[in-house]
């Protein structure tokens, strides 16, 4: 029977509490090889039952910026600026500004992300160039019980570039990722790319989008190559509210909701069993009020298999300049995720 990811860490956590001392007593015994690749098993079974919808390369399935992650991610519809490219990058086009972006996230187990992008709009077309990279450090290696031999870090990279352009009746973009993953002492580089469509309709207020995201391959880490999060993303966003009263009319008020289905379009008969990648569909939600189109309050929720379902935000919008915190509560004992982004407009 399979259990959900977040059962399976309890018991995992227990599992790993009672034998533990065995473990660290017997990595003597073998060679420093299989000590480091056990090490790294345990730490790598932590990690993916972290996030049951996270897999393989880890950063391309954590939106980039606080206003997506304040969403729960749910924004393949609605335009954001260089952090499209990582979703819907035909949503590129649909930015009436150009734009440069910067977020800081603080992800569990103490994981640094870091994403930054430029993006530039013409008249009927964009692109963007962004890096979104991914580090845990000060992890400690040994080869057997007793002081440490060092420190190591676990590292993921992006680099990429996007292009969108607008037809008569859609608009069509696509990216491409250069992938890096170092987990010393291996290290392996790859590809992947997002293609997408999206359209709006009755005079902006309601926008559709799909993608098909993270086509691509790594190589070999060590013994295999690390899964993509490969899969096919659809998307409704709609102005359902738009208030303005009668004796304050200087505070409108203005709700919309995004709505996103995912379906994994990674083949579980291909992925070893020590992935623990999702493959089932799942969906995310968003709801974002602007208040006097200067106050962003914003929250999101997402079905499935995960620890994370709900999760926050709040902006502050001026003129040029757009400031958004997120706020990401995990239910098993994980912590709490925060993370913080500015975006200037041009």
């Amino acid at each position: 029977m399979f259990l959900p990811f977040d059962i399976f860490y309890d018991i995992l956590t227990m599992i790993k509490a009672i034998y533990l001392q065995r473990i660290h007593g017997c990595l003597h015994l073998v060679s420093r090889t299989h000590r480091f690749l056990v090490c790294l098993f345990i730490l790598s079974v932590g990690f993916t039952s972290a996030d049951a919808q996270r897999s393989g390369i880890a950063l391309l399935d954590i939106a980039p910026n606080p206003f997506a992650l304040s969403l729960s991610g749910a924004g393949s519809a609605w335009g954001q600026g260089g952090g499209n490219s990582f979703a819907n990058p035909s949503l590129l086009v649909n930015s009436k500004r150009s734009s440069v972006e910067i977020g800081y996230t603080n992800w569990i187990a103490d994981t640094k992300n870091i994403f930054g992008s430029y993006h530039k709009k013409l008249e009927q077309r964009a692109f963007s160039i962004s890096f979104y990279s991914s580090g845990l450090q000060d992890l400690e290696q040994r080869d057997e019980p007793g002081p440490s031999n060092g420190l190591f870090s676990v590292q993921y990279l992006s680099i990429s570039t996007a292009y969108a352009q607008s037809f008569r009746w859609f608009n069509v973009g696509a990216s491409v990722h250069y992938l890096s993953e170092e987990i010393y002492p291996y290290r392996s580089n790859g590809y992947a790319f997002n293609v997408g469509l999206s359209r709006s309709f009755a005079k902006d207020r309601i926008h559709i989008g799909t993608a098909v995201r993270s086509l691509g391959e790594m190589q070999r880490l060590d013994v295999e190559e690390t899964p993509l999060p490969k899969a096919w993303i659809s998307g409704l966003s709609i102005g359902l509210l738009e208030w303005n009263g009668s004796k304050n009319p200087e505070l409108p008020v203005f709700v919309r909701t995004h709505l996103d289905y995912v379906y994994p379009l990674n083949n579980e008969s291909n992925l070893s069993q020590n992935t623990f990648i999702n493959t089932e569909a799942y969906s995310r939600v968003g709801v974002e009020v602007l208040v006097a189109e200067t106050l962003q309050l914003i929250t999101g929720f997402r079905t499935g298999n995960t620890a994370r379902p709900h999760s926050f935000g709040v902006g502050y919008i001026l003129s040029d300049i757009r400031f958004n915190y997120a706020i990401i509560p995990f239910e098993t004992g994980f912590g709490t995720v925060h993370s913080v982004g500015l975006q200037y407009l041009f």
